[in-house]
């Protein structure tokens, strides 16, 4: 098997290099059927481009550890999530989105590839699934035209674009070298799999258009493949399914994109896709990773899958049976759990009670009216347990990390990172012989010279859910608990604030978070960052990697009619209908 392997290896570094410019490839995407890892460490985006430039570029994007094992799904139907699980987890865009332009095949990741081909593909040939996609009527004396009828197939549908020569020849030498080894038919395909598998043509998605087409200068446009595989991937973090391939030469037109968008967000991946966009967006994705002090908060455990349903539950529900409006994922009155995300009846009453005050509620997974009293009168996901426990410390709540989330991710205002500035945040330390509540002690904020400007727009959005501890549980007869070396005393909570200096529209008293949430849910400059982040984790193009194609799909959404600019769908098919989807820049 020495040379077998040695083969394998070379077949996987010889088809070709990604790195270089990226926009000097071809429309068939030639040049990408070889390792994963060749000339990949550079980055994803490849070359620059000049900040004011309103195309994005032409690029190569890494598929995420979730689109990559729906691919393997859709290929070999193998679920490979738990082996895709051990993969190093995706770098990130700054605020948090998976899909990401700059992200690359690590020398770590280019190693677990071939451990985990290989897993696939074993478990693939367990069931039967490569002799049945590739069935031989005499894998003697045919082997090898059979070999080759699977390539022509089998790759073309990982590599989401017709092949060419480069790509079936080193595919069909590694087969020749495994039979000749004595390797039977089914062991040749085994090799063939999993260096395809490996291939960058399938782990990575093309936007180098067609450098045969007829373009102006400095730019190019996708071809059909490349369009439907990104639209896609997009709707469903899935390769395209057939309906898709089939109409394909609809990709041409925004009205065949658009009308394939929609019909991918009805299938389980399309709810799934939009799903993890907004908790993306929001930060809450990282709640199942969150851990508190079991000794402040020893129901938090208790209560972690509770409140993860909830999240994915209200969300999709919003999505999918509610209006999909910006305006009911903040201001909606009302919540849901549902069951079939790994939590029972039981459980779910129990979280209405400890965390909104409602025991009579839970018994059923439909949405649940939030209009009663105390805890139980909640508005929108902002006042979820999943955003304020994410945005609190393990002991303690955090005006400060709810407001910044607020205004970075929920309303895109200008905030400059600590470090910038050259500034070291001290957080205030209490002192046990003068009980403080939480808003008190970070009201020195605004006392410091260097500090206000900043905290003077920061902690007054924070100070709003001080009603939340830091596990998200309303704080009972609005009062904190305070421990002193004499015993624990309760403390008034204060809500109301004031926002001033942020130079938008939510400049304004607010009495609490349920106030604020109502503000949010209907504001233009929360609205506008809702395009802006939807774009983010459409494209993966980062704020700073050139806003100038940002700048450009907000103001195609504009032209949206006012009452669906608040749709977080129709934001999504305004850029697959807009030219910017389709159109990338091949110069700096």
């Amino acid at each position: 098997m020495r040379t077998i392997a040695l083969i394998f290896v070379l077949a996987g570094t010889s088809l070709g290099a990604c790195g270089g410019k990226q926009h000097g490839g071809t429309g068939g995407g030639g040049g990408l059927g070889g390792s994963a890892v060749a000339g990949s460490g550079g980055g994803g985006t490849g070359g620059s481009m000049a900040a004011d430039n309103p195309l994005l570029p032409a690029r190569v994007r890494r598929l995420t550890n979730a689109e990559y094992a729906a691919s393997v799904f859709a290929l070999l139907n193998v679920k490979a999530d738990a082996a895709v699980a051990t993969f190093p987890r995706d770098a990130t865009q700054k605020f948090g989105f998976t899909v990401n332009d700059a992200q690359t095949v690590s020398s770590v990741l280019a190693g677990q590839l071939d451990t985990i081909a290989q897993q696939i593909v074993t478990s693939a040939r367990e069931v039967g699934e490569i002799a049945y996609l590739a069935p031989c009527a005499d894998p003697s004396s045919g082997g090898e035209a059979c070999a080759r009828t699977f390539i022509q197939s089998f790759a073309a549908k990982a590599y989401r674009r017709p092949l060419t020569a480069a790509d079936v020849d080193p595919l069909l030498d590694l087969y020749r070298a495994v039979v000749a080894e004595g390797g039977a038919y089914l062991d040749g395909l085994d090799f063939v799999v999993r260096a395809i598998l490996q291939a960058p043509s399938f782990v990575y998605l093309t936007e180098l258009g067609d450098s045969t087409a007829a373009s102006p200068a400095g730019k190019t446009r996708l071809t059909l493949e490349e369009t439907a595989g990104l639209l896609s991937y997009l709707a469903t973090a899935n390769p395209p399914d057939q309906e898709l391939l089939d109409g394909i030469a609809s990709m041409a037109t925004a009205d065949g994109r658009e009308q394939h968008l929609r019909r991918l967000w009805s299938t389980d991946g399309g709810r799934a896709r939009l799903v993890r966009v907004v908790r993306e967006w929001l930060g809450i994705d990282g709640i199942a990773e969150l851990d508190k002090d079991s000794n402040i908060y020893p129901k938090f455990a208790t209560h972690h899958d509770a409140m993860t349903a909830e999240s994915i539950s209200f969300i999709d529900d919003v999505l999918q049976n509610g209006t999909a409006t910006l305006q009911e994922l903040l201001g909606a009155d009302w919540t849901y759990v549902d069951g079939t995300y790994g939590v029972t009846a039981e459980q779910i009453a129990d979280y209405y009670t400890d965390y909104y005050g409602l025991a009579s509620i839970g018994q059923t997974f439909l949405r649940n009216k939030l209009d009663g009293a105390a805890g139980g009168a909640r508005v929108g996901i902002l006042n979820q347990g999943a955003f304020l426990s994410l945005y609190a410390t393990a002991t303690g709540s955090h005006p400060v990390q709810r407001g910044v989330a607020v205004m970075r991710r929920v309303a895109c205002l200008d905030l400059p990172d600590p470090a910038e500035l050259d500034i070291n945040v001290i957080p205030p330390v209490p002192d046990p012989n003068v009980p403080k509540t939480t808003r008190d002690l970070y009201a020195v904020h605004a006392t410091d010279a260097l500090c206000k400007s900043c905290h003077g727009r920061i902690d007054n959005f924070g100070f709003a859910f001080e009603l939340y501890d830091g596990m998200g549980a309303f704080r009972a007869n609005r009062q904190e608990a305070v421990k002193t070396p004499s015993g624990t005393v309760m403390l008034p909570i204060d809500t109301a604030t004031t926002v001033t200096g942020t130079g938008s529209d939510l400049d304004r008293d607010y009495t609490d978070s349920n106030a604020l949430a109502r503000v949010l849910a209907s504001s233009p400059t929360v609205r506008e960052c809702m395009a802006r982040q939807l774009f983010r984790a459409s494209t993966g193009h980062a704020v700073g990697a050139g806003r100038a194609p940002e700048d450009r799909f907000v103001t195609v959404w504009r032209q949206l009619p006012a009452d669906k600019q608040g749709s977080l769908m129709e934001t999504l098919v305004a850029w697959v209908r807009s030219d910017g989807f389709v159109a990338r820049s091949t110069g700096p």
